[in-house]
């Protein structure tokens, strides 16, 4: 962010918010901290902010064939990565995608579109499936998810293996907590 962007926030906070606005912000605030700590083993990364920016990719990538998804997500990580380090060599950033997202279909063939998708875009699908599910979801996350993919839940669904269907059906009926839900996801997907 800005500085210029961050100084109209924060005046905004301060000077502009009306106390309903101040309470959205808030719990806004609230939200973010805890999922910090929730998340601090995916290494730092904010999985709600990373799920919304990832979401074009894989709404673009889920209409598309296994590899065009694959190269679509690839491609979306080396954005970020140039954003983030304008500094990035394109040698770096290649070593870099090679390892964190590794060519799995030549190491082992493969015919489920979960096993071709980052563990990292499956966890933020699954997140956004629960929190839609659960009514935890904003309006216009919902709005940007059924505009993009117009029957995204059936879609991420089918993305989903046996073992994650299964923990969201249980987080979904109760019978997991939260904490044990994303404890057991993690494991599945190796995070």
């Amino acid at each position: 962010m800005a500085k210029s962007e961050l100084q109209a926030v924060v005046d905004y906070i301060l000077n502009k918010a009306s106390p309903g606005e101040f309470e959205v912000i808030v719990k806004a605030c609230e939200r973010r901290r805890h999922d910090m700590g929730k998340y601090a083993g995916l290494g730092g990364l904010n999985p709600g902010a990373l799920a919304e920016k990832m979401a074009a990719s894989v709404q673009e990538g889920l209409s598309s064939s296994n590899a065009g998804l694959r190269d679509s997500v690839r491609d979306y990580v080396a954005r970020l990565v140039r954003q983030k380090e304008p500094g990035a060599g394109d040698e770096q950033i290649e070593a870099m995608l090679d390892q964190i997202l590794p060519d799995r279909a030549a190491n082992e063939s493969r015919n489920n579109l979960s096993d071709e998708l980052p563990p990292e875009a499956v966890m933020m699908m699954v997140r956004d499936f629960c929190d839609y599910s659960l009514g935890l979801m904003p309006p216009s996350k919902q709005q940007e998810l059924w505009e993009g993919i117009p029957q995204w839940q059936d879609q991420y669904w089918k993305v989903f293996p046996p073992e994650i269907k299964a923990f969201v059906k249980a987080r979904l009926e109760g019978r997991l907590q939260e904490d044990e839900f994303w404890s057991a996801v993690f494991s599945v997907l190796g995070l």
